[in-house]
């Protein structure tokens, strides 16, 4: 799936940023320590964002497995300390994933 590069490159770094997130806020406080986390991570926004332009047009050329695999990902790369919350947004991936899917049967 090489067509969707930069959409790949922008999901691993929001799934990066989500778990040093996740783990920084787990206790509900966040120290100036934990924070320091988050600086490795901002250092990468241009890199990950340098081909956010052509997200769009990788994204209108997606098969259905394409975005399978894209979900899929998503799923094993993120993993926040907080399992409802990884769960819900889990979930979300698969609804979207099945709204997808109808919009396809309804179209055709």
């Amino acid at each position: 799936m090489a067509k969707a590069k930069e959409l790949k490159e922008v999901l691993s770094f929001v799934c990066a940023l989500a778990n040093t997130i996740g783990e920084v806020s787990e206790d509900g406080k966040v120290s100036r320590t934990e924070a320091m986390a988050l600086l490795p991570l901002l250092y990468k926004v241009p890199s990950a964002l340098d081909g956010i332009a052509d997200i769009p047009s990788e994204v209108s050329e997606l098969s259905q497995e394409d975005i399978e695999e894209l979900a899929k990902m998503v799923k094993d790369e993120l993993d926040l300390p907080q399992d409802k919350i990884e769960d819900a947004i889990e979930d979300g991936i698969d609804l979207c994933l099945r709204l997808y899917a109808l919009a396809q049967k309804l179209r055709a």
